[in-house]
């Protein structure tokens, strides 16, 4: 069993809602970290915006290898031009009739390799998003040591830190049941339940949940610090970099994927799509009076154009907040699912 205890985590874990921490015992030889390098835009980005490069993001750390883990254009595509305005109209609107303070928006069309962003330079606590770390956490921790998912942990009548609750609830583990490490992952992912996330928080390696915001070319995470924000755009890289199976192996980051695509929130992003869309998504809270965030993050696996979508938003009722990301969701979806490839 693993038996690293960090109880500095409940600094965190009683402060942010929905936030998330899991274990982790992978060696820390395997250092890696991303660095960007610009090659000439392909054709098909170049001819919407001329001069524009892309971005490559490279894992280091390696003796003979230097595997590539995304690329992107490094300008948003004007080809969203209409939808980036037809968006932050509705996000005005929203802000003088609908308690919403902020919102911003990433879109990645995986089809095109091509991007927009809204309101990009506002910053979020990511709250119950961190799952998404975590969850990567555990599984690079898993493939040098695969058994260690299905270990048990006990759920005690009572745990030692009081958990966070979170406006948002589905299925929850039980008291008094013993629970493997994977179907923890589920519950945290899935359901976002937050006594799964307390009951393996104890278990993580700080330094290497740190490593995942370092390896991803992410502001560093401090542990101390409760404020941790981040912008929509860099936020999104977390799914993103399952979906391109560039940080874990492939297997893994299938597994992780099908987690999310378990996910039940369907007051966000999934609300008005077709119900037969698979959707591949994790929703994230942050309370901080007298705000409240509320965010989420998808994989849209619309029929030969899938795309990434985030929304992050600030304001003072989630509830509206939710219908707002929902609204957005529509918005994005009609545009894709409209345009030709």
């Amino acid at each position: 069993m693993l038996q690293k205890k960090i109880p500095i985590l409940y600094l965190i874990i009683s402060t942010i809602v929905g936030s998330s921490f899991t274990f982790f015992a992978f060696s820390t030889a395997q250092k890696t970290q991303f660095q960007k390098e610009n090659i000439e835009t392909p054709v098909n980005a170049a001819a919407a915006n001329p001069g524009c490069n892309y971005n490559i993001l490279r894992l280091s750390g390696y003796q003979y290898v230097h595997p590539v883990s995304g690329t992107d254009p490094d300008c948003p595509s004007p080809k969203y031009n209409t939808l980036e305005n037809e968006i932050l109209n509705f996000i005005e609107q929203e802000k003088a009739v609908n308690d919403l303070v902020s919102a911003s928006v990433y879109i990645n069309d995986f089809s095109q390799n091509e991007w927009m962003d809204v309101n990009e330079n506002e910053q979020y606590h990511p709250g119950s998003l961190l799952k998404l770390a975590s969850l990567i956490t555990i599984l690079r921790m898993a493939e040098s040591k695969p058994g260690i998912l299905n270990e048990e942990v006990l759920f005690p009548t009572v745990l030692k830190e009081g958990i966070p609750a979170q406006t948002f609830n589905s299925k929850a583990i039980q008291p008094g049941h013993k629970y493997k490490i994977k179907e923890l992952l589920r519950y945290m992912i899935a359901f976002s339940d937050n006594n799964a996330t307390g009951l393996l928080h104890p278990y993580l390696d700080v330094a290497l949940f740190q490593k995942i915001f370092t390896d991803l070319n992410l502001p560093a995470i401090d542990i101390h610090d409760t404020n941790y924000q981040i912008s929509v755009k860099k936020f999104s890289r977390f799914i993103r970099v399952l979906y391109d199976a560039g940080y874990l192996t492939i297997s893994a980051s299938e597994y992780a994927m099908s987690l999310l695509a378990e996910g039940d929130f369907n007051y966000g992003i999934t609300k008005s799509l077709p119900p037969a869309l698979k959707v591949a998504h994790k929703f994230g809270e942050f309370g901080n009076k007298p705000f409240s965030e509320l965010h989420e993050t998808a994989i849209i696996y619309l029929d030969k154009r899938p795309y990434l979508i985030t929304v992050m938003t600030r304001g003072h009722d989630v509830k509206k907040q939710a219908a707002t990301i929902a609204s957005i969701s529509k918005m994005v979806y009609d545009k894709m699912s409209s345009s030709p490839n």
